[in-house]
Order: structure tokens, then sequence, then C-alpha cells
């Protein structure tokens, strides 16, 4: 595949990402090579643990170590901690401050909405989030090589959309960048050996193709519809489709939506965990604040 310069040269992944991904879903037996790829990373380390307070789910006050991070939130917990703020600090470092809040927004929310329709098991549900956090590496790895002529496209999409004029936007991309969002992706994911899972939703969406990820497929399809729909699209001005319309394939997902839109009025009760979570991470403030 013919790469552009500029994508090529974006900054790699961290490694203690790529490490972490490769734990999913974690096993007992893997418990000891998280703790020593996160020993290595006291900062992350420490980061986690003021998550973990701030969550209010550990809320004694104490600070939390290393070993009771383990025993009190589990591998799982440990690991969407700190793929979420690996990635917010990747994308701190990478973008312009005014695309990073925007993406950042969107990324945040597609995983909270892919987390809610998983099927509810602990590792469904952290592979669905780590899912939908990474979808659109694509797409970022356009805005970090291309930041001005990226956001200039944003702006032509927003107003095509809110005039209905019809828009190639793949088309577009590549003409402009020489690669579209679901090609980087896919070259990304590759580049950075994420591993396989992740291969199947980083570039066009294809659950027929994806063979034994066709749910996961599914589900992150359906949850990055979902954040757009609940007001988290990274394309403002696209038109949202109903809850209905999102979540009738998933018939899981659409009896829990049900029985929470008849207790807890579902669209308030995952638009407020989406705010919630944005809030959680809030990005650190630009150096020159």
């Amino acid at each position: 595949m013919d790469v552009p310069a500029s994508i090529t040269r974006i900054e790699p992944f961290p490694a203690c990402a790529l490490a972490l991904l490769n734990q999913i879903p974690p096993r007992p037996e893997d418990v000891p090579q998280i703790s020593v790829l996160l020993k290595a990373e006291p900062l992350l380390v420490q980061a986690i643990g003021q998550v973990a307070v701030a969550s209010g789910k550990y809320a004694d006050g104490q600070a939390l170590g290393l070993a009771a991070l383990m025993q009190r939130i589990g591998a799982n917990e440990l690991i969407e901690i700190a793929i979420t703020l690996l990635l917010r600090d990747y994308m701190h470092r990478a973008l312009s401050v005014a695309e990073d809040q925007r993406y950042w927004r969107y990324t945040l929310a597609c995983a909270v909405s892919c987390q809610e329709i998983a099927l509810p098991s602990e590792d469904n549900r952290l592979i669905a989030y780590v899912a939908g956090l990474l979808h659109d590496i694509g797409r970022l790895a356009l805005v970090a090589a291309y930041p001005d002529k990226y956001a200039n496209l944003l702006t032509l999409i927003d107003r095509m959309f809110r005039e209905e004029t019809d828009f190639d936007l793949l088309a577009r991309e590549e003409m402009m960048f020489g690669m579209d969002h679901f090609a980087t992706g896919t070259w990304l994911a590759g580049e950075w050996c994420l591993p396989p899972w992740l291969h199947a939703i980083t570039g066009r969406f294809d659950e027929e193709a994806s063979g034994e990820y066709r749910a996961l497929v599914a589900t992150v399809r359906s949850g990055t519809r979902l954040a757009h729909s609940l007001g988290f699209g990274y394309l403002e001005a696209a038109p949202r489709a109903g809850i209905k319309e999102i979540l009738i394939d998933l018939p899981e997902a659409w009896k829990r939506w049900q029985n929470l839109d008849y207790w807890k009025h579902a669209e308030d009760h995952v638009r407020a965990k989406m705010q919630a979570k944005l809030d959680l991470y809030d990005p650190p403030a630009p150096e020159d604040d």
C-alpha cells in the first residue's frame, strides 16, 4: 500500500497501550504480566488510581497503588482506564487543541455507547468499549497528519449536510490526502500490530467479511450511530437515526434499552453516562494556558 509520508510520520501508539491491548480479554494467568507492564509506568498507575477514586466507586479518599488497584478494581477495569488515559494523552500530543476536544468527545462517547449495548459480560463490555474507543483511528491519523486541511473538510461536510447536498466523504479524503480514513485505519492496524479483533473494526465495517468478529462489528457500528444520535457525533450536522432503527438488529441490546427506557428514560441515562465519562477523563489543559 502506497502510504503518504505525512501519515507514516504520525507518532507511534504507546508501547504500553499495545501490550495491554494484547492482554484483552485478561485471564487470571495474565495478571502477573499486566502488573509487570504497569510497574514500568508509575505515572500511568498514579493516574489510574486518581480516575478510580474520582469515579466514586472507590471513594475512601485513599491513594491506590498498583497492588490495591489490582485487588479492588480488577484487571478488566484497570485495562479500560489505562487504555483510555493512554489514548487521551496520545491525542493531546498528536492533535491541535480544537480537533483534540471534538474528536475526543466523539471517541469517548462511542466507547461508552458500545459498552452499553454489548452482551452483558465483563469481557464483552471491555472489548466493546476499547473497540469503540479505537474504531476511528484512521480519521485520527488524517486529523493528526493534516490538521488544517481536515478541519476545513469538516466545515465543508457540515455545510453540505445542512444544505442536504450529496457528498462523498471517502472520495474527498482520498483526493485530498491520498487515502480515506478506512484505508488509513486498515494500514494503521497492521502498522501498530493491533490484535485481530481490532483489525475487524478499524477499516470499513463489513459484518459478512468479519467472520468470528461479526457480532463485535455490529455492536461498534450501532454504538457509533448511537453516540451520534445522542448528540456526540464528530460530523455534527449529519442526519441522526432513531434509537429503534439503530438497535433493532441487536435484539438483546434493544430489549435492555426498552427496559431502561421504561424505568430510567434511556436516552437521558446513557447521555449522562457519556458526559460523566468525559468529565472523569477531562483532558489536561494546554501547556500555554
